[in-house]
């Protein structure tokens, strides 16, 4: 059987490959994980700072 016969039943592309198919959807995850993991890392710097002595 060959790949150009009308009846030959297509195979189910994983969603794993479908994913990474969508290179546009890979770069606004990476800048979205990102952005959340430095944004979350300065708050956390930012609340955990002890007071500064005043002179």
């Amino acid at each position: 059987m060959t790949a150009t016969e009308p009846n030959k039943q297509e195979e189910a592309i994983p969603i794993g490959q479908r994913l990474y198919d969508r290179w546009f959807l890979l770069l606004v995850a990476g800048i979205v994980v990102m952005v959340a993991f430095y944004t979350g890392w300065g708050i956390w710097e930012l609340l955990t700072l002890p007071p500064a002595p005043l002179p």
